[in-house]
């Protein structure tokens, strides 16, 4: 599979993760095994960006079970949920840029 591929599928996934932290949806891990299996194939990958990018999807996937399971005892506000969160939002930023990284060397390789 292409490399724009596997970000795309990749980002199409994590997007449903959205959902979770968003309220909109109940997290239960067997929804995300293509996610995780996904996750594992970016990580075994021989380019660094590639790899790079599976361990972010898969550090996000952990960061919205962490917060799943914080939320069954603390309330929306509180300092343990922020925290979780504001680290999903790092880690995102992180693929986006990475993403992006991807794309771009994707293009540069095509036009030499």
């Amino acid at each position: 599979m292409d490399k724009i591929t596997l970000i795309t599928r990749a980002a199409a996934e994590a997007e449903r993760l959205a959902a979770v932290v968003g309220g909109t949806v109940a997290f239960d891990p067997s929804d995300y095994r293509k996610l995780r299996e996904l996750a594992t194939e970016l990580q075994r990958q021989d380019d660094a960006n590639l790899s790079l990018y599976g361990r972010k999807v898969y550090e996000v996937y952990r960061h919205v079970e962490k917060y799943a399971e914080l939320r069954k005892s603390y309330p929306a506000n509180s300092r343990p949920i922020r925290k979780v969160r504001e680290a999903m939002e790092r880690t995102m930023a992180t693929l986006e840029r990475v993403g992006e990284r991807i794309v771009a060397d994707v293009y540069r390789r095509a036009g030499e």
